[in-house]
């Protein structure tokens, strides 16, 4: 951002140094270049570290510097008035809409100063706030694209394309983001994670088409049955994880049965028979995430020892663990 108006200022300076020194070039005041040429050092210097409230004000200082010369320099002598696009592409797409409405103002304010300094006329003032307008709404409709397709992109990244539940991307970064708020207030998360039962025969006997549609009606089940606070994922080949806000062993258990239920009932989709096995752990405040999807993991381990298509709670699984 610094070096992009360094650059501004800088091209400016240039400008109206090259007009000003050539021989026979248009009489200007050379005020404005060597101002310009100033804030390019101060932007090398320190830009990086200024605030953006002084950032903020490049733009005006820019246009000002422009109106400047425009009134300084005798009429028919060079059409500066193009610079003014630069400080509204600048601001308009670093400071978006209210910075695009104040820049093209203040480009209103100075030029009009400019003209009726030099004796000019309405029409080039119209002229010009028509073009920093366009200009403006223009960029700032871009910049507003542009945002949005990024957002998107994001929110892609982190979502499992054929389940439609987050990736382990997505999920972990939702979940470190509870885990903190859950710190902060003290109350229980609860874990579930699930395993589809000899998911590797389903692949192999029935192929892998039939197995992406086991995954696929896997994470359908899970969306319609966990709540809008809560967090589901797919971790990697046929294993998903839930995380439950504000919900302790029992009701992590009763969640991982529901599943389990809706899984094992479902409709005629030219499915194989599979079942889901599934191992629950809850805790208030959580140190971590892996610390919390450990015992969730070690619960399921449990279950899938056990004879698999059930739902075994980290209680139970220390107890196995001991025996």
């Amino acid at each position: 951002m610094t070096f992009t108006a360094a650059a501004m200022f800088g091209g400016a300076s240039f400008v109206g140094l090259v007009e000003g020194l050539i021989p026979g070039g248009p009489e200007l005041s050379l005020i404005p270049a060597f101002s310009a040429l100033g804030f390019v050092t101060l932007l090398l210097l320190v830009g990086p570290r200024l605030p953006m409230s002084a950032l903020g004000a490049l733009g005006p200082i820019g246009a000002a510097l422009i109106a400047y010369a425009l009134a300084t320099t005798p009429p028919g002598q060079g059409d500066g008035a193009l610079l003014y696009i630069w400080p509204v592409l600048w601001v308009a797409y670093f400071f978006g809409r209210t910075g695009s409405i104040l820049i093209v103002a203040w480009i209103g304010v100075v030029q009009g100063a400019a003209l009726i300094y030099s004796g000019g006329v309405l029409d080039r003032w119209i002229d010009v706030m028509v073009s920093v307008g366009v200009v403006a709404a223009v960029v700032h409709s871009l910049r507003e694209r542009n945002k949005r397709l990024v957002a998107r992109l994001e929110a892609e990244a982190r979502i499992d394309k054929l389940t439609g539940v987050l990736n382990r991307r997505g999920f972990e970064e939702h979940a470190t983001v509870e885990l903190e708020r859950a710190g902060r207030e003290g109350y229980s998360v609860g874990a579930a994670t699930f395993d589809i039962d000899y998911f590797k025969l389903v692949n192999d006997e029935w192929g892998h088409d039939a197995g992406d549609r086991v995954l696929e009606f896997l994470g359908g089940v899970l969306r319609a049955e966990t709540r809008a606070p809560d967090v589901v994922a797919r971790l990697g080949g046929e294993e998903f994880v839930a995380l439950l806000t504000r919900a302790d062993c029992r009701e992590v258990q009763a969640y991982a049965e529901r599943v389990r239920a809706a899984f094992a009932a479902a409709p005629d989709l030219d499915l194989p028979p599979v079942t889901v096995s599934a191992g629950v752990t809850a805790a208030v405040a959580p140190q971590s995430v892996e610390q919390l999807l450990q015992v969730a993991d070690s619960a399921l381990y449990a279950a899938k020892r056990g004879g698999r298509d059930r739902t075994v709670m980290h209680e139970t699984a220390a107890l196995q663990a001991t025996a």
